[in-house]
């Protein structure tokens, strides 16, 4: 498992497993993997993926079959509500909602509006 930046560079591998397992004719058999926010969070940027590759040789025949997933990390999307009719001259208030997906706490980030109409477009802390 691997970063995979937004220009199609791989990052080096930050997990590897190895399982061996014996599979019945017509029969399946599925391996599961969790990862966890803390463990792929130091290896990824804003715009990045996950790649996960898979490769499974069988012992009898020595064919090797592959298969890789890329993963895309979706970041969360700012929710705007009108609140009141947008008049020409008027204030208009606007609400605007982000929900936090990540367990740690966001702290220093900054809400910026801009558009036709706003002369001068302040920060908003959060």
């Amino acid at each position: 498992l691997c970063a995979v930046r937004y220009t199609g560079v791989s990052g080096a591998p930050f997990r590897q497993e190895q399982h061996r397992r014996t599979v019945p004719p017509g029969e399946e058999e599925t391996v599961t993997m969790t990862v966890t926010f803390a463990e792929y969070q130091p290896h990824v940027g804003d715009q990045d993926a996950l790649k996960l590759t898979v490769a499974g040789a069988v012992q009898e025949t020595g064919q090797v079959v592959a298969k890789e997933l890329r993963v895309r990390l979706h970041t969360p999307e700012l929710t705007l509500t009108l609140l009141a009719p947008a008049v020409v001259g008027q204030d208009t208030p606007i609400q605007v909602v982000f929900q936090n997906p990540l367990p740690d706490t966001l702290s220093g980030a900054t809400l910026r509006m801009e558009g036709a109409g706003i002369a001068c477009p302040k920060p908003f802390p959060l």
